[in-house]
Order: structure tokens, then C-alpha cells, then sequence
């Protein structure tokens, strides 16, 4: 069965629907169907889809698709499947990252099949539809004959399946975090290191936007831990002691991030031959030692 002729729907016109709606449109599939708590969400996501019709509840939308993605928040996931009458001929799929297909155990129970397809990605306000996909892993779950349906439909966006187990689900959505959320407020923090200079947060950023892109584009291509650069990996005990005796004169409450991703840093190092056994246990000795320190003047 060529999979792009089936009928499919959307509850949630969020980020992650648009994404995923404009994207499976764009290479031929029939999305049809879109719900949302906001009609005018669902107006307007479905005004950019050629033949795709608003709904003000989902049960409209499962009455009328053979495969409906849920892509409201995680909390709402499990209420909706309760909620609605699904059937045995179709399919039912949540986009959660940390949550398993279980979440849909109530559409399992009247018949439907079950499965996750979380694409490994973050998506702006302004969609580009299959282009903010292309290169994505696809986190997919499910029985055999509808894993192959979201399988085709990763590879068919320009993305890649990856099966992770249900134990391992909650480290995957972790991985995510780590690699965007935490990222993001670590930047923050260093964006806010330029008030104690004299500037705004925002021209702090401005300043940390270019090497940002540069490590990103080192990492794309060289992978860790080639792409590290910076004192640590160089065995600069000195400078280090000199960001630590900063952060304690200017910036004390930053003390702690800074030795843990610093500890962190130095095992990298080590793996990347950048310093020997002597420099790694100098360089861990004094992180540990601040680490302790700062410790007993903040919760942490």
C-alpha cells in the first residue's frame, strides 16, 4: 500500500504539528484533518494545506483519517485517547519525546494501533515545513505494519528512523535537552556574564552568536572530542585558575556550572590526548577544590 494515499490527521496545531502537517504536505501525503483546543489554531494551520479541513473537536478528526499524529502537549496526550472513539482500521501516534506509545493504551483498547514519532528537533515560530525536517531522526514506535509506515514517512521527509526502547525512552528526550534547553541557558548565562562588563545581556549574546555557529559547524564536522578547543583543552591550568578567581570576585553563583562542565571538559581532554595524567589530575584538583568551596556558600 503506498502510504502517502492515506487519510491523515492532526490534534494540536502547535509548533510541532505545523511542522509535521506543512512538512508530510509538501512531499505528498493527504493531510486532511487538523483539531485543536483553539479552533482558529486549527483554521490556520489547515488554511495552509490544500484540502485539509478545520475541526473544533478530535473526534472529527479520528471519524475521518486513517492516521492521526496527537501533538498536544504530553500532559493532554492521554485524555484525548480516552476521549475519543477510535476504531480498528487506523492508526493512532503521539509526538512526545519522553513518553512511550503505553500513553495510548485507550485507543489500543478499541482497536486502533498505536505508536510515537517524535522528530529529534526543535522548530522556530515561522515553519519551513519539510526543510526545518530534512536531516532529522525520527524517534518511531510501534507494531511492525505501522513502524513501516512512520519509518517510510521519516525517510520520505529527508530524515532517519531510530528505535529506542521504552526503558530508554526518558534518557533519548533527555539527550534532546541536553543538546538544546541546556545549551540555551548556558548561553544565556554567558550572555549575562557582559552585564558585570558594562554591556546588555543582548549585546552579550551578539558577541557569543559567531562562535556558537563556529562550534556547531566544528562539531558537524569533526565530531567530538576533535571539535573541543578552549584552556582545558590545552592543559591551561593557569587561565582556568583565572576564570575560577573571577567567577568568585564577580560572578560567584556561576561557580558550580562552571566546575562540573569543566570536570566534564577535562575527561574530554584526556580522550582527546590534548593532556596528560599529570595536567588532568592538577587541572582536577583545583575544580574540586573551588567545587567544594563554593559549595559551602550556595544551595546548589
Amino acid at each position: 500500500m503506498d502510504t502517502r494515499s492515506l487519510s491523515v490527521g492532526f490534534v494540536g496545531a502547535g509548533r510541532a504539528a505545523n511542522a509535521l502537517a506543512l512538512g508530510l504536505h509538501d512531499i505528498g501525503y493527504r493531510v486532511t484533518s487538523v483539531a485543536s483546543s483553539t479552533l482558529a489554531s486549527a483554521e490556520d494551520l489547515a488554511g495552509r494545506i490544500e484540502g485539509c479541513t478545520p475541526h473544533p473537536t478530535p473526534q472529527e478528526v479520528a471519524d475521518g483519517c486513517d492516521l492521526v499524529f496527537i501533538t498536544t502537549p504530553d500532559d493532554a496526550i492521554a485524555a484525548i485517547a480516552r476521549n475519543v472513539r477510535w476504531h480498528s482500521e487506523m492508526g493512532v501516534v503521539h509526538c512526545s519525546g519522553a513518553e512511550t506509545a503505553s500513553l495510548l493504551e485507550a485507543a489500543q483498547e478499541c482497536g486502533a494501533m498505536i505508536g510515537s514519532f517524535h522528530p529529534m528537533q526543535t522548530f522556530p515560530i515561522t515553519n519551513l515545513g519539510a526543510a526545518s525536517l530534512s536531516g532529522v531522526a525520527f524517534a518511531v514506535e510501534g507494531p511492525s505494519d505501522l513502524i513501516d509506515t512512520l519509518k517510510e514517512m521519516a525517510h520520505a521527509l529527508g530524515g532517519w528512523p531510530v528505535e529506542i526502547g521504552p526503558q530508554y525512552r526518558a534518557l533519548y528526550h533527555l539527550s534532546g535537552f541536553l543538546a538544546c534547553g541546556a545549551v540555551i541557558t548556558l548561553v544565556s548565562q554567558a550572555a549575562e556574564l557582559w552585564n558585570v562588563m558594562g554591556y546588555t545581556k543582548e549585546q552579550g549574546l551578539e558577541v557569543l552568536l559567531p562562535i556558537l555557529r563556529s562550534t556547531v559547524a566544528s562539531l558537524e564536522a569533526q565530531g567530538t572530542p576533535a571539535a573541543l578547543t578552549g584552556p582545558i583543552s590545552r592543559g591551561d591550568v593557569g587561565t582556568v585558575r583565572k576564570h575560577l578567581d573571577a567567577l568568585e570576585g564577580q560572578a560567584p553563583s556561576m561557580i558550580p556550572i562552571y566546575c562540573e562542565i569543566a570536570l566534564g571538559t577535562v575527561a574530554m581532554s584526556r580522550d582527546k590526548r590534548g593532556i596528560d595524567h599529570a595536567k588532568e589530575q592538577e587541572m582536577r584538583t583545583l575544580l574540586e577544590d573551588r567545587l567544594a568551596r563554593a559549595r559551602t556558600l550556595f544551595v546548589v
